[in-house]
Order: structure tokens, then sequence, then C-alpha cells
């Protein structure tokens, strides 16, 4: 009789707890967590504004908690390419404890991303946890996490981890998900497969191959600049644009050209993302400054069409205006190559079609 009615007992609670709006509430959360999850690639701001109105309902429950920050910073870094604070994704590594599953790989793979402008060190290890952490089958995900691995390494100076870290990135990445990381991971490897074609005996005539290869691909580069360049003087003088912006877009162009900052522009433009951050002699800050100077005018015009665009997003028009490599861009906006292409694209779908193709034409 006694082990009846602690089994009535028992089935009372739980159809209770299913029942009662707290748990309706918490299920709901739940359920609308698992839907942002399939859009917040395509659409982070909107993501963000839902997140943080659920903040209370998910703080019930850590779990919950923990999920709703992994989403957040997630977006957050999608958005901007930059984390402001470690402070929720440090809960969320803190919760799931060395877990393998997805959302465990991906709180430490966001914590990573944080310490990446910080602390070279500290975003290594987070993304070897993010690694360990990854259940089989998620080879994407791994893949991008060996790749910001990679990174790490090469910024550090310790180039043979770094190349170990993406040729494991090239293996795992699936050319449709992450087609830039990708691609830079399949340029890595030929340049890699190329120098160990080349015997020790004949380093210096590769030495010379490659400088030369290097000095012709540059004249290309010089070549077409100043073919462009002359096409669009041309056009400017017998036709000038009625468009405000690109009248102030020409100018703020005229002006850049004559500063010492375009002609430094110039001369790394060429540079991997390894050789810049070895570069001691680059001022960034200077390059932000000379080109808000010189394009003023325009920006505060783009500026007051798009409030919505970050102030990133607007250098990273001027620098797509300018015809500055991703590489190079990255480097000025404390960024990687490979989200350089991505936040192009989520700008495409922000800007006016005609203000898109005058900036990134």
């Amino acid at each position: 009789m006694k082990w009846f009615i602690y089994i009535i007992t028992i089935i009372s609670l739980i159809f209770w707890s299913f029942t009662s709006p707290c748990a309706a509430q918490y299920r709901e959360t739940r359920r609308l967590l698992t839907e942002v999850q399939e859009y917040i690639n395509e659409k982070p701001d909107s993501a963000i504004i839902i997140l943080k109105g659920y903040e209370t309902l998910a703080a019930q429950d850590e779990g919950t908690e923990a999920l709703r920050a992994v989403l957040l910073t997630k977006a957050e870094y999608i958005a901007t390419d930059s984390i402001a604070s470690d402070s929720l994704i440090q809960g969320a590594v803190k919760y799931y404890n060395k877990e393998i599953s997805l959302e465990s790989a991906q709180a430490s793979y966001y914590l990573g991303c944080y310490y990446f402008s910080r602390d070279k060190n500290k975003a290594a290890y987070s993304f070897q946890n993010s690694i360990n952490f990854t259940p089989d089958g998620n080879n994407n995900h791994k893949g991008r996490a060996y790749h910001a691995l990679g990174s790490c390494h090469f910024a550090n100076g310790s180039i043979e981890e770094g190349v170990k870290a993406y040729e494991t990135a090239l293996a795992l990445l699936d050319e449709n998900e992450n087609e830039s990381t990708w691609q830079l991971c399949q340029d890595i490897k030929k340049a890699l497969n190329a120098v160990n074609r080349v015997e020790r005996g004949n380093t210096l005539f590769a030495i010379f191959v490659i400088l030369t290869l290097l000095a012709v691909i540059s004249l290309c580069g010089f070549i077409y600049y100043k073919v462009k360049k002359y096409s669009m003087v041309k056009t400017t003088k017998t036709k000038l644009s009625d468009d405000p912006l690109e009248q102030k877009l020409l100018e703020g162009k005229s002006t850049f050209e004559q500063t010492s900052v375009y002609k430094t522009l110039q001369e790394i433009r060429s540079l991997n993302e390894n050789e810049l951050h070895s570069r001691n002699d680059i001022d960034v800050k200077a390059i932000e400054e000379t080109i808000l100077a010189s394009f003023n005018d325009a920006y505060h015009i783009l500026a007051e069409c798009e409030s919505k665009i970050s102030h990133q997003d607007l250098m990273l028009c001027l620098y797509s205006y300018l015809k500055i490599t991703n590489n190079v861009a990255a480097f000025c906006l404390n960024s990687v190559p490979g989200t350089i292409r991505q936040r192009k694209n989520r700008l495409k779908s922000k800007l006016p079609e005609n203000v898109y193709i005058i900036l990134f034409s």
C-alpha cells in the first residue's frame, strides 16, 4: 500500500510540472532558442533582439541560460565581428564544464574569439578545448576551430603548429559551408606542396622562382591598378555623378591619394596575414584616422542614411571602395580574413543596391 501511494504521488508531481505555467514557459523558451539557431547566421541582429528579450525566463534554468549565452555571443560575433564582454560566455563554459556536446564546443569557440584580439595564448587554449569538446559528426565546427587555432599559432610565431592546424582544417571543412576559410586552407596547402616538391639542394633556386612569381604578380597588380585608375579618372572627367554620396567618395579618394597612408597601403597590399602581424611599423590607428579625415563627408552621408550599420562596417565600406585587399582590411579592423567576405555579403542585404554597387563594384 505504501509503494502504491509513493507511485501515485510521483506521477502527480510529474503531471503538475508539465502542466504548470512555469513548465510551459520553460518549454516555450527552449523552443524559441531552437528556432533562433536556424536563422542566427542570416539574421544575427534579429536574433540579438529576441534573445535579449528572454533574459528573465532563460535565467530560471541554468541549462537554458547557458544555451542563450552561447547563442547571444554567437549572434554578436556574426553581427559585429567582435565580442564586447566575456561574462556571458564564461558562464556558459563553466556550466558545460568540459562536456562533450556541440553547445560546449561552441561556448569554448566563442570564448576563443573574445580572446583572439586580446591574448593569443588564451585564445589558442579555448580553441583547442572547442576541438576536444566537439562530438563526432560535427566536422564543420571542428574545422573552423582548427582554422582559428592555426591563426593563433601563426600569430605567436609557431609556424609548424599553424601549418598542421590549417591542414587539419582543410580536411574537415566543407567547401559549401565556409567557402572563404576553405579556400584559404586550399591556398596554404598548394603553397606547402609546391615547397615540399623542391629538393633541399635547390632551395636557392626555389626562392628565386618564388620571388620571380611574386614580382610578376606584383607587376600585373600594378598594371591593373594603373589601368583601373586611369579608367576611373577618365570616366570622372567626362561625366560627374549627380549622386552626392558618389561625389563625396570621389573627392575623398582624390584627397586620400595625396597622403602618406595611401602609399603605405599600396606597399602592404600583397602581404599575407602572418606577414602583416609581423610588421611593427604599421600604425592601424593612423590609417583609420586618415581615411576618416579624407572621407569625412561620405562617411556621414552613409551613417545618416544607414543608421543600423556599425562603425566597423562603415569602415569596411570605405576599405572596399579603396580596393584594399581582405587581408589588409582584416588587419586594420582587428579581424581575420575569413570573416571579411561574410561581412561583405551581409552588407549587401543592408545597403540599397545602388549604394552597394558604388562601394563594392
